[in-house]
């Protein structure tokens, strides 16, 4: 078995029903005519405009084929290239969601150096970007045609001479097919060993030659879906795992180290400055003794630093220690195990994005002569990502420096609550609490549930051109490149930051019930930021503005515990908001390429010479919701 019929098999498989190796050989080499030998004449190495009679590159190229990219399975370009050493996986699919406005996004990253300084090309041309909310200059990989692509060439150097400062860390470079014929069909789908993490994908390929084959055109619709699932889901991701620092060598040691380690390992680690219910923090108290040390009733760290005390409320109000085993140097350290929280709890910590996505690619290119060749691209991609990040959260000042510190006559804290805080401010020698005194609560917001984006993203691009040859190894070409990106992203449950200061400040009124203090306490009714005791801070417009409608819709919430604030108390402080943003790319461009072998040679060969030009006009528009604008949502 020769190894041009080997390949001509894998490829008549593979182009006429996407089917796997499985189908008998001796019939596949019935149906297929014996190849010819051909020999490469020249070859454009990406990186280079200069066309090269070998493989050889004066930097390194690695190359991914297309029957690689069938092998593997995957559903998204981006993951697979990420297994290559030179890639980081800065956006892949299980890590795209580490900022807004990028859930469902595959951008590369050579060497670590950024997305914004990894050129991604398809055909040696510039592709719209999709990351608006990131650099707005990275093409999303998910949007490239997996079954249309030919190759892949990763160039990891020396590239910024040929495409700019964008291309420091190197140059992606997708080709695609030129010349399909035939019909083929692909589909696949998996889930993980439990039974969730679906992931589908389905294609439709189909091609033909025309005009005595001096033609060729080729359309691919695809079909791509991913399930969200969470961390919650799986027993070895809903604890999070740490290395803690719990000991630190001093300067005066002789051997550098005191023969202990200063970090190690623990399997569930949970926070000590706020939990899902709400976390009491009682601090170690200095004396009046300056020199005295500090006291606190909860022990201190490996190191000797006192700890804080940490309670928790529960669902019917009380508060109770936070358990487990106190690990950690600092003061606050860290419990491992115990009924603190590490946010990975419910839907709080998505591992994967839903995902749907539609992709439909028109590609076509005519040779009229040698010197004429003319060529199109047309996409167009629809991808819709629903992404479920961490909520809100307030730690004793991170909303609003006032009200999110409830008074200790707020009507929703229990007596019970009430009198383990003051114990355990007394046994700590710090003083008691009453009335309208104020106390920090450190809280994860879960009740309201997780952040959710909802983003549409709508790719379009076309690239007309002409290519040839104009005699004497010399070839040309012309063309015009023009993307359009378009995004709508709305965001559910959104935290209007005004509206939780004025639930979270609670109050009796003389029929006892309990309501907004600012409904009922003029000196309580001021705009977010604008609290009395700070006049040099002013309230944002548009908080005073909704100032009087919030008040008046204002619904009193208790933070004390989880799945303790009403329904009526989530939809007063959520609200969705919307934001819509565009990215126009247009490109011209025209090279000459050849060399000097019609006139001299060295005694190396021949002077290889590119000329080009190139006219690149991107735009870029992005307008947040009013609300968001505004500077009053979390």
């Amino acid at each position: 078995m020769s190894s041009h019929r080997s390949s001509d098999l894998r490829r008549a498989i593979h182009l006429l029903c996407g089917l796997s190796a499985a189908v008998s050989s001796s019939i596949a080499f019935a149906q297929t005519p014996p190849a010819e030998d051909k020999s490469l004449e020249e070859v454009v190495v990406t990186g280079s405009r200069i066309a090269r009679p070998n493989l050889e590159s004066a930097v390194p190229v690695t190359t991914v084929s297309a029957n690689e990219l069938f092998e593997t399975g995957s559903t998204s370009v981006g993951d697979l290239l990420n297994d290559l050493p030179a890639l980081r996986s800065t956006f892949s699919q299980s890590n795209s969601s580490r900022f807004l406005g990028t859930a469902g996004l595959n951008l590369l990253d050579l060497r670590g150096l950024g997305t914004q300084r990894t050129l991604v090309l398809v055909n040696g041309r510039r592709h719209v970007a999709s990351d608006i909310l990131s650099n707005a200059v990275s093409p999303d990989t998910n949007t490239f045609p997996t079954d249309l692509i030919e190759r892949i060439d990763v160039v990891t150097g020396g590239n910024s001479a040929v495409y700019g400062s964008d291309a420091i860390a190197g140059v992606v470079n997708f080709i695609l097919k030129k010349d399909f014929q035939g019909l083929q069909f692909r589909g696949q789908g998996g889930q993980s060993s439990e039974s969730d993490g679906g992931n589908y994908y389905g294609s439709i390929l189909a091609g033909t030659n025309f005009w005595d084959d001096r033609g060729n055109v080729a359309l691919n619709f695809e079909y791509a879906k991913q399930d969200p699932f969470f961390a919650s889901d799986r027993k070895n991701l809903s604890h999070q795992g740490a290395f803690v620092t719990v000991d630190s060598d001093t300067a005066s040691d002789p051997n550098g180290s005191d023969g202990t380690p200063d970090r190690l390992y623990y399997r569930d680690v949970r926070a000590v400055t706020y939990s899902n219910g709400g976390s009491f923090i009682v601090n170690p108290v200095q004396p009046d003794d300056p020199d005295a040390p500090l006291l606190t009733p909860c022990g201190v760290g490996t190191t000797g630093t006192p700890h804080t005390c940490s309670f928790i409320f529960q669902p019917d109000g009380s508060l109770v220690p936070q358990t487990g085993t106190r690990i950690g140097s600092a003061a606050n350290g860290n419990f491992d195990g115990g009924n603190g929280s590490n946010n990975r709890e419910y839907e709080l910590f998505a591992i994967y994005p839903k995902l749907d996505r539609y992709s439909f690619n028109v590609i076509g290119n005519l040779e009229i002569s040698e010197s004429f060749k003319p060529f199109i691209e047309a996409k167009y991609v629809r991808t819709k990502s629903l992404n479920q990040s961490q909520p809100a959260f307030f730690q004793g000042g991170t909303i609003d420096g006032d009200r999110e510190n409830p008074r200790f006559d707020n009507p929703f804290l229990s007596d019970s609550a009430r009198a383990t805080m003051n114990a355990a401010l007394v046994a700590g020698g710090d003083v008691a609490l009453s009335g309208s005194d104020q106390f920090s609560i450190y809280k994860n917001l879960s009740d309201l549930g997780g952040r959710e984006e909802d983003a549409t993203r709508e790719t379009t691009r076309f690239v007309v051109g002409v290519g040839g040859e104009i005699g004497n190894g010399w070839s040309y070409e012309v063309s015009a490149n023009y993307g359009r990106f378009k995004e709508e992203t709305e965001v559910l449950g959104n935290l209007q930051m005004q509206r939780f200061a004025l639930a979270m400040d609670a109050a009796t009124d003389g029929g006892g019930n309990i309501v907004c203090r600012s409904q009922i306490d003029p000196a309580a009714a001021y705009a977010l930021y604008d609290d009395p005791s700070t006049p040099e801070v002013e309230a944002p417009d548009y908080a005073t503005q909704r100032l009087a409608a919030d008040i008046a819709a204002c619904v009193p919430m208790n933070p004390f515990g989880e799945h303790n604030i009403s329904p009526a108390a989530r939809a007063y402080v959520l609200q969705n908001t919307t934001s819509v943003a565009k990215i126009d790319q247009l490109d011209f461009s025209a090279s000459i390429t050849g060399d000097s072998s019609a006139w001299f040679s060295l005694p190396a060969g021949p002077i290889g010479v590119a000329f080009g030009l190139e006219r690149r006009v991107d735009s870029v528009y992005f307008e947040a919701d009013e609300l968001v604008s505004s500077g009053i949502t979390f």
